[in-house]
């Protein structure tokens, strides 16, 4: 986890917002139970943290999903190797251009 405050608040004293923090007799932290995901928010401006440690786990779910999106081919014409999008019907081959269906 990396939070940031969105209006670039450099305090870097974030709130955690969403949780019911216990405490002993005395004021000292045992333990907190987040409600769902922990929110934080930033403790100059109020506004909510952005978890920059969740944008590298992101950009890598979505480039997973955006290779899965393709598929090989062989040309049955020209044996030419080429990637087409998943999905797509008629494939059209790069290479000599010979249309042909592909089974789903």
């Amino acid at each position: 986890m990396f939070l940031a405050c969105p209006n670039r608040c450099s305090v870097n004293r974030f709130e955690l917002w969403n949780a019911s923090v216990f405490t002993d007799s005395l004021g000292r932290y045992l333990e907190h139970r987040a409600e769902q995901a922990p929110l934080y928010r930033c403790t100059a401006c109020g506004s909510p943290a952005v978890d920059l440690g969740s944008v590298a786990r992101t950009l890598a779910e979505e480039e997973q999903a955006e290779a899965g999106a393709v598929q090989d081919y062989a040309c049955p014409s020209c044996e030419e190797l080429f990637r087409a999008p998943a999905g797509q019907n008629p494939v059209v081959c790069p290479a000599c251009g010979e249309t042909y269906p592909v089974g789903g």
